[in-house]
């Protein structure tokens, strides 16, 4: 049953942070395991199960996560030791662990042993690692990956032209990192200007945004993103049709 006013998730009194997928919501708790619930389709309330369920079920194989983040099917968490798992589907690599079938339960992604940060978009994922690059798995039609190429990955690659980040944000089609100093570069589809560098031409490495010199939070929609600057205010580019840039 929807619900027009917030109603308590049962069973839950500890959390400390939360994520949204598409059709399913998963919560970090204090003792470091996670929780989810509602549609599994793909798996990605990862309790081994593909059920759909209202109330929350605790994620297999999690009892160190530290920072969890959601895509549109698909979960990951960072865990203690600086690797990260993920769970739901997979089909074009969102496991990152050299494989393109979806899981029930979180699987290790490969070759991440350092990862600070981390954003999932809609069928990709990105992690800020301990030296300030970038690595990316998942879909890759659009250059989302910032590899400079269209070819999708189950295991993560290094964004190129990416040593100074901060924190990533994935888009649908995009991605976009926040870099040391207040700036921030942008890759992937730009048919609605979600890059912000003043054209509407894809890329698929890194672009500099110019416009940009003093960003504290960055965060990518579906095709568009929302600048939060140092001073207080908010900047925004790309699609607007429901008013989403806020101008």
């Amino acid at each position: 049953t929807s619900s027009s006013t917030p109603v308590t998730v049962s069973n839950i009194s500890t959390a400390t942070a939360i994520s949204a997928g598409n059709l399913h919501t998963c919560a970090l708790l204090n003792n470091k395991t996670v929780q989810c619930w509602g549609n599994s389709e793909y798996g990605q309330l990862g309790n081994g199960s593909t059920s759909t369920r209202s109330t929350p079920v605790a994620v297999s194989n999690i009892s160190t996560a530290k920072v969890i983040t959601s895509g549109d099917y698909h979960n990951c968490a960072i865990l203690d030791n600086s690797t990260v798992q993920c769970w739901g589907t997979g089909g074009y690599g969102e496991m990152g662990n050299g494989s393109n079938n979806s899981s029930t339960i979180a699987v290790t992604v490969s070759n991440i042993s350092n990862a600070s940060t981390i954003d999932a978009g809609y069928l990709h994922t990105c992690s800020v690692l301990s030296n300030n690059e970038v690595k990316c798995w998942g879909r890759n039609t659009n250059g989302q990956l910032g590899d400079d190429t269209t070819t999708d990955k189950n295991t993560p690659v290094t964004v190129s032209n990416i040593s100074t980040a901060t924190a990533v944000s994935g888009g649908t089609l995009h991605t976009c990192a926040l870099l040391s100093g207040g700036t921030i570069s942008c890759w992937g589809w730009n048919y609605w200007g979600q890059l912000g560098t003043g054209t509407y031409t894809s890329t698929y490495t890194p672009l500099l945004n110019s416009y940009i010199t003093s960003a504290s939070t960055i965060s990518a929609g579906k095709y568009f993103t929302c600048v939060l600057i140092s001073d207080g205010t908010i900047k925004c580019f790309g699609k607007n049709g429901y008013g989403q840039l806020g101008q």
